[in-house]
This record gives structure tokens, sequence and C-alpha cells, in this order.
């Protein structure tokens, strides 16, 4: 086992940054919400109020946190995306070269931490504002979406074809570790610390990511004839010139799968954002929890998720050599049941016997990833992402969809929104049946031709 140590440090790529990024992110994420909460709930606070004491107006604070979701979050994550898939689409023109637009968003959440100590030191300062620099912080420096792109993107580079799904799930795990991280100890840090310092230890975590992505992630780009800087690229043409490379003609059938693997990946991005952009709010208003309460669930819920993502990588994938469209119908089908229990739950007990169910859904967004692409050359991956970009200014929407049947329905059934992640994971059950369908006989067809 000793022997092995360094063959697995090798490996050892984004992975460490990119988790910590993300717990970060969680954290800032939360604290924001909660500081704006608090400015809103509380009557003639002039400073840092005690978090122990009860609000003044906590309907009134959280209106305002979902008002804030619905536009200026949707506002964020439609430019971020944009930007994503610009930056995705120079990536590949550029020679593969991912490791600026890794670097970018870390310097940007550095930023955003500054904004919030500033914001939580000067408490009568508008929220708004508060929630306006957040935004502009993401959405210069690409966000939690162009930091997902890129490292995607390089962990497809550093990867071979056959262990393409298991590192995949890997990054999946640490991405789905992260979230565990930042909402298992948001709560806690916020309630110990503060606002202010709360948002100087996102500073310092910051950092230490942005030393672990010089580190770790190594230059994988390529030399390219002619260079191109990334201003040219913001040419719409170049864009969606990209949907003639994904959907290239040498794929014949397989066209069908990619576009319905896209489709997958699409919606169930749409569904995760969506149910965690209100799911704090929702566990707030309806059990009155505070952000420790919420914090211990997290880490219950996400503990089945990170294993349930680790068994679908290893055991299913690389033990068992299931079929990727096997893995996500099973992931999606599991999703469903978790949803309807989310829906009727009614007591405490009911949300810890729910992950239960749940315990598999980080995996349906890897899989497809993978799935797909399996279908493309090295130099062909970022014009992939760019596509998966492109597409994925529709995910935007899932904020003023969860946010708005949130608000409409607050006060006879705070559970609704539940309905349409139903909805959208029994479309993505039937659409990977499809799929695993679909490339069997293709891959039969092809076997007897080669015959």
């Amino acid at each position: 086992m000793i022997k092995n140590i360094p063959s697995f440090v090798k490996n050892i790529t984004i992975e460490p940054a990119f988790l910590l990024y993300t717990a970060t992110y969680v954290i800032a994420e939360l604290t924001g919400i909660n500081l704006f909460i608090q400015k809103k709930c509380r009557v003639n606070i002039t400073s840092e109020p005690d978090l122990s004491t009860p609000c003044d107006e906590e309907k009134q604070g959280i209106v305002f946190a979902s008002e804030m979701i619905t536009y200026l979050r949707f506002t964020m994550l439609f430019l971020c995306t944009l930007y994503g898939a610009i930056a995705m689409c120079w990536s590949d023109e550029a020679g593969r070269r991912r490791r600026p637009l890794i670097f970018l968003p870390i310097i940007g959440l550095i930023l955003q931490s500054v904004c919030g100590c500033f914001h939580s030191y000067y408490w009568t300062w508008d929220p708004f504002y508060g929630a306006l620099c957040n935004v502009i912080c993401e959405v210069i420096s690409g966000g939690i979406p162009l930091m997902t792109f890129a490292s995607q993107a390089y962990v497809c580079d550093v990867s071979e074809v056959k262990s393409r799904t298991m590192r995949l799930g890997v990054f999946s795990a640490a991405r789905t570790l992260g979230d565990l991280c930042g909402f298992g100890s948001a709560g806690f840090i916020l309630r110990r610390f503060g606002f202010f310092y709360t948002h100087f230890i996102c500073f310092v975590l910051c950092l230490v990511t942005l030393i672990l992505a010089v580190s770790f992630v190594k230059d994988v780009s390529v030399q390219v004839e002619k260079k191109r800087h990334f201003w040219q690229q913001i040419n719409f043409l170049q864009i969606f010139s990209s949907f003639k490379v994904v959907f290239k003609k040498s794929l014949g059938g397989k066209r069908y799968i990619v576009a319905m693997l896209l489709i997958i990946y699409i919606m169930v991005f749409f569904s995760t954002q969506g149910e965690n952009s209100v799911q704090y709010l929702f566990l707030r208003y309806k059990f009155h929890w505070d952000e420790r309460d919420y914090s211990s669930y997290v880490i219950y819920r996400y503990i089945g998720v990170i294993l349930g993502s680790v068994f679908c990588s290893v055991v299913l994938s690389k033990l068992l050599k299931l079929h990727d469209g096997v893995i996500g119908t099973l992931a999606a089908f599991w999703d469903t049941l978790a949803a309807f229990g989310y829906l009727f739950a009614s007591q405490n007990w009911h949300l810890y016997v729910v992950p239960l169910f749940d315990v598999f859904h980080g995996a349906v967004l890897s899989v497809s990833l993978s799935f797909f692409s399996k279908y493309y050359a090295p130099d062909e991956l970022g014009r992939l992402i760019c596509v998966v970009g492109v597409l994925g200014l529709v995910i935007p929407v899932c904020y003023p969809a969860y946010s708005t049947i949130f608000r409409e329905t607050l006060d006879f059934f705070p559970s609704a929104y539940f309905v349409l992640s139903i909805a959208i994971n029994i479309i993505v059950v039937f659409l990977y049946i499809s799929t695993y369908f679909l490339s069997e006989k293709l891959n039969q067809h092809e076997s007897t031709r080669n015959e």
C-alpha cells in the first residue's frame, strides 16, 4: 500500500483546489444569504446582531433573500455561463489552455470575500448593494460555472478514455465533498465568529485554494500555429461553430445519443441548482431550523451522496463495468424517489430518512458527462464544454422558477417546488433508458458491419 502512495499523489490534479474552492464558495454564499436575512428582518439595528436572538420580521427577511436569488442570481449565472462558454471555446483555440480559466474564478472569490468583510463591518449598508457586489465579482471572474467547465475539461485532458468515468466520478465526489464541507461548517463558523470573521476566513481559504491550484494543476496546453487572444474569441459565429464539431457527421447515429445526454446534463443541473437555491430558506421557514441545524443536516445528507458517487464510479463503472446508461438510469430513479420524499416531509425525522434514497444525487451529472465525452478527441473537449455552456444558458431560469414557486406557496405548501424536480427526474429516467438501448443497438450494428 505504501508503494502505491507516490502513484496516487501523481494522479492528484484539480481535485484538492476544486474541493476547497467549492467549500469556500458555499460558505461565502450561505453567509451572504444569512446576511441579507438578518439585515432585513432586524429593526433599527446599527451593528452586527446576536444570531441566537430571534428576528423581528423573519418572513420579510426570507422573502427578500428569495427575491435576490430570483433576480440577481439569475443574472449572475446567465452571464457567467455565457462567459464560460466563450472561455472554453478560446481554450481549445489557444491549445487547451485550462489553467488561466481555473485561476480566474479563485481570484474573483477572493474579491467577493473582501466585499463581504466590508458589508459585514458597515452594518447599515443596504443589503441589496452587498448582493450586487457579489454578482459583479462573480461575473468578471466567471464564478462557479467557469471553474466547473474548466475543471471538467482539465480532468478529461489528463485521463484516458477507459478511466474517464472513474476520474469524473472522483471529481464529482470532490465537488460533493466540497459542498459537504461548506454547508456542514458554514452555520457553525457563522455562529462562532460572526459575519465579518467568517468572510475573512473565506479570504484565507481562497488564498490556500490558489496555492493548491498553482501546485497541482499542471500545464497541459499544446503549441498552436496561430495564438488567439481571448477578446478575439467573442465571436458568436465561432461559438456556434462548436455545434458543428459536437454534432459532426462522423458520429452517425451517436449524434442522437449526444443530444439526449446533453439534455440530461442540462435538466439535472437545472433541478439541482434550483433545489439548492431555496433549500435553506425552505428548511428555515417550514421546520424553523437555524444555521447550525442546517449544517448538521447537510453533513449527514452529503456523506451518503459522496458514498453513492464513489460506489457508482468505482464499483458499478470500474469493477462491474456497467454501461453508463444503466448507471445513469439507476441514479435518476433514486433521485425521483428522494424528490417525492422531500415533497411530503412534514416532520424533522422525515428529512433524515429521505437522504437514504438520495445517495446517487451527484452521479447523474458525472455519468452523462463521461458518456458523451468518450466520443471526442482531446482537442474537441473544450468545444464540447462550450456547447454545454451555451445550452446551459437556460439553467439560470431555475432561480426564478424555483424561488417564485417557493414564494407563491410559502404560506400553504412551501415544499411545492419539488414537484418541478420530480417532473424533470422522470424525464431524465426515460432519456437514460433511451440512450442505453440506442447505444447498444449502434454497437451491435458496428460489430456486425466489422465482421
